[in-house]
């Protein structure tokens, strides 16, 4: 009787799931914030002990490095899915792919991404926050000796309360749960991930402010007639974000062939930080740097391509060693570096205003999410609220549709997907979850779904239809239920094929492409 609540969201359930949504997401939101805190401090004293005029001997330094990165390395050992950044983990949580300990991984997570910051590591604070917020919502959930359905409602709200405190982004948060991590819209994640992305954002702006994550002074906007440049940008950032695809792959693929320890794999990087610190501290970090230095528009053309080129093989060498840290801020300070080039370029060629070359910055952040990630609604909220400024509402669409349009064309795969299948596939079928797993979908008009009988539908093994919504009312499914475009299905899967299921599902339920023969 309490799964059919949670299905159908009767009784008092939605109203517990505000409740317990505010108190999840204040919680991860502190966590988060906390850990924002800490890598703020760790990234200032990386500057300080990687630049030039720095009164650190070298091999004093050298000696903190290796013991920083053996520090990291025992770390990762005693917790694997701390490894890397933390949305494929969350997302392999909620597919039923396997399963964290919450205690340890947030222990493990927080002090090796602290860590890995101040060695210089260039590396993001977005991964971790999602997974450090989902860990807090399992922990809460097994405090509460939540049911396993329950459990997932309160991963996705630390999920979703992580993203919002970590970039002032709240709407961001929710839509990321929905388009990139659950790919659905359902009015029950919507509704507990919102109540937890608002209370992580009050928390969040109790630590921080209430500014922008990227405050930019006022500028002029580029005239109407010259939007063009942002679909041109667009693609270009397609092509780009479909490179950083394969690049971080073949980096990761790269040290998987390396018959080295942890230890030595992570001193790589932590090494080349050392290295290349006291000559490049813009890549540095997860580049909030970056971005800040070319959004006073001081580069030529030449050396933002250097700078673009030089952040994205570090970064995709220390993401493929397995150190904590995501790929979320690197990827954005890459799109702001492309858009920089772009908007130089045009300066510098064909005489431009420079002073409108920051027009291309901020669009080129969200071109280059929306090629990577492949989710381009996350995308245009984000690098709107990241920079406070409604006002690029309409370039940034325009940059990040065209982008998603160009990876698409380009057959390049989601990325936190392509790197899901990668966690995933080492773990032993016992490692798994168990149980089912709660999956919710719309059914597209014209779809393979659209006017069939649910025992004609084809469905998957191991996956049943528990409720049909259509216009507003409520269907118990049976054999002879035809489904029509526009219904809103749940189902239930179990939690070991739960991937493959859903997969399945999106097929059937979505419009075929002509990739289909159709």
């Amino acid at each position: 009787m309490g799964s059919y609540r949670i299905l159908t969201g009767g009784g008092r359930f939605r109203a517990v799931l505000i409740a317990r949504g505010i108190a999840l997401g204040a919680a991860a939101g502190f966590a988060a914030s906390l850990y924002r805190v800490f890598l703020g401090m760790a990234e200032k004293f990386s500057l300080a002990a990687l630049g030039g005029t720095s009164s650190f001997p070298l091999a004093a330094r050298a000696a903190a490095w290796c013991a920083g990165a053996w520090i990291i390395a025992k770390l990762m050992e005693r917790e694997p899915l701390s490894r890397g950044g933390g949305i494929p983990q969350v997302e392999a949580e909620l597919l039923g792919q396997l399963s964290m300990n919450p205690w340890r991984v947030l222990g493990t997570k927080f002090a090796g991404g602290v860590l890995a910051i101040a060695m210089g590591m260039s590396l993001g604070r977005g991964g971790p926050s999602v997974q450090i917020g989902a860990a807090v919502g399992k922990g809460a959930a097994r405090l509460g000796r939540a049911s396993p359905l329950e459990e997932r409602f309160f991963l996705t709200c630390g999920a979703a309360a992580g993203i919002s405190a970590v970039f002032n982004a709240p709407l961001a948060g929710v839509l990321f749960v929905l388009e990139e991590v659950h790919k659905s819209f359902s009015p029950l994640i919507l509704l507990s991930a919102m109540t937890a992305s608002l209370a992580a954002d009050v928390v969040s702006k109790n630590f921080f402010g209430l500014g922008a994550f990227f405050p930019v002074a006022p500028h002029s906007s580029l005239p109407l007639g010259g939007y063009i440049h942002f679909l041109l940008l667009g693609i270009l950032c397609g092509g780009g974000g479909a490179l950083f695809c394969r690049v971080i792959l073949a980096f990761q693929s790269l040290y998987a062939k390396l018959k080295i320890s942890l230890f030595l794999k992570i001193l790589i990087p932590a090494l080349a930080a050392l290295a290349v610190g006291p000559f490049l501290p813009q890549i540095l970090g997860g580049g909030q740097l970056l971005v800040e230095s070319i959004g006073r528009g001081a580069f030529s053309p030449e050396v933002l391509l250097f700078l673009f080129t030089a952040k994205l093989l570090f970064t995709a060498l220390c993401f493929g060693s397995g150190a904590p840290g995501g790929i979320f801020l690197p990827m954005l300070s890459l799109g702001a570096a492309l858009g920089a080039l772009y908007g130089s370029s045009l300066s510098q060629f064909f005489g431009m205003d420079p002073a409108l070359s920051v027009n291309f910055l901020f669009a080129g952040m969200a071109g280059f999410f929306a090629a990577v990630v492949r989710a381009p609604i996350t995308g245009i909220v984000l690098i709107t609220e990241m920079t406070g400024s409604f006002s690029r509402l309409l370039p940034v669409s325009v940059a990040a549709l065209a982008a998603h349009a160009a990876a698409d064309l380009l057959r390049s795969g989601p990325i936190y997907e392509s790197l899901r299948k990668r966690l995933v596939t080492p773990w032993k079928e016992e490692e798994k979850g168990e149980g089912k797993v709660l999956l919710e979908g719309y059914i597209c008009p014209g779809a393979l779904l659209d006017g069939v009988e649910i025992q004609n539908a084809g469905l998957p093994e191991g996956c049943l239809f528990v409720n049909i919504f259509r216009s507003g009312e409520e269907i118990l499914p049976r054999g002879d239920t035809v489904l029509r475009g526009g219904d809103r299905v749940t189902a239930l899967a179990d939690a070991h094929r739960a991937a493959e299921i859903k997969e399945t599902l999106l097929r059937l339920a979505e419009i075929s492409g002509p990739e289909n023969g159709e």
